[in-house]
């Protein structure tokens, strides 16, 4: 087994405890919980702008970026507060397979459970009375926002002991309150580049304006969304590698 094969597994399975599960498990539901809430109301104003504007907003802009943003930034922080990173990186082996592995591993966990609560979600707007046919869409995008913040967060967390609190602020607070509040920011929104990505991958009988709303300008790519994806992915990595590098007395 290659270092990085053996990096990568241990990191899944040290970020896929059973607490972890039980706890992102449940989170991933919310969306679904509301869907089905809304439902058995009957206060839809229509299904398909409900579905974008109360589930898959919420959903790829909360619930995947902090489980993505929690879980990247355990991926060295249990590490260093197991106090195991010294032993991680005085063994031969190359940095940047360790930063890669770790950021594989984290993104794969984190895409696990946004893929899991995409299929929940469709499932519910299925018996509600929508169909399957935007499963698709919606796991990429999700899969999208899962990834990116999951790399960011992994060279976070090997920066900052407290890379949890880091990472719910930069949602809830910049990308949540600055960033919606000021226009020129939107595109550089990183949960709208997965929205982008959904909208742009959504079947053509799936109206728009369900969407159009909390894109806010953002132009609506699959394309661009996975350019983005690798650039960041390839940055952290770099970074974390470089950081990794000043860190073997640790």
């Amino acid at each position: 087994m290659t270092a990085f094969r053996a990096i990568f597994v241990a990191t899944v399975q040290q970020l896929s405890d059973r607490r972890r599960v039980l706890g992102f498990g449940v989170m991933a539901l919310a969306p679904t919980l509301l869907l089905l809430a809304l439902s058995r109301t009957g206060q839809f104003d229509g299904l398909d702008t409900d579905l974008g504007m109360l589930a898959v907003a919420p959903f790829l802009s909360m619930i995947v970026p902090i489980t993505a943003v929690i879980l990247g930034g355990a991926a060295f922080g249990d590490e260093r507060r197991d106090k195991t990173l010294s032993f991680l990186v005085l063994r031969p082996i190359r940095r940047v397979d360790v930063v890669a592995a770790k950021t594989a591993g984290a993104a794969a966990v984190s895409s696990a459970f946004a893929v899991f609560g995409s299929l929940a979600l469709v499932g519910a707007y299925a018996v509600v009375g929508g169909d399957f046919t935007i499963l698709p869409a919606l796991a990429v995008g999700a899969t999208v926002v899962a990834t990116i913040y999951s790399a960011v967060f992994v060279l976070v967390g090997s920066v900052f002991a407290r890379s949890t609190l880091v990472g719910v602020i930069y949602v809830l607070f910049v990308e949540g309150v600055m960033v919606e509040e000021v226009s020129r920011l939107h595109p550089v929104s990183l949960w709208r580049q997965g929205l982008g990505a959904t909208m742009d991958l959504m079947p053509g009988t799936f109206p728009a304006r369900a969407l159009l709303g909390p894109l806010r300008g953002t132009v609506p790519s699959i394309e661009n969304a996975l350019l983005l994806t690798a650039g960041v992915v390839a940055v952290t990595i770099a970074l974390g590698t470089v950081l990794l590098r000043r860190t073997d007395s640790v």
